[in-house]
């Protein structure tokens, strides 16, 4: 997926169910049977990868500023390319 498709579906959403988008705060990816928001980003040249990483919480803000800032670039888990989200409790989950 593309970072500004991410962003087109998340502001479409906006006018939505995710009005309440202020109480949306991670951004999540699964890790094995549990969801986790312990993640860096990485952008690359044509590509941002979120990677697990302990002790790093990803909010949904910088999540958000990376996405503006690299609008042509596809998104990333570690080397498998993510398709699209649904929202949780506390935030977007990746998958």
């Amino acid at each position: 997926m593309k970072a500004k498709d991410l962003l087109t579906a998340i502001q479409v959403d906006a006018a939505g169910e995710l009005k309440k988008l202020s109480t949306y705060a991670y951004v999540f990816v699964r890790k094995g049977e549990k969801e986790t928001n312990q993640l860096v980003i990485q952008v690359e040249t044509d590509r941002i990868v979120l990677k697990q990483q302990a002790n790093t919480r990803l909010t949904l803000n910088q999540f958000i500023k990376v996405l503006n800032e690299s609008k042509e670039a596809d998104i990333y888990l570690n080397e498998e390319l993510i398709f699209g989200y649904r929202l949780v409790e506390e935030g977007i989950l990746l998958g």
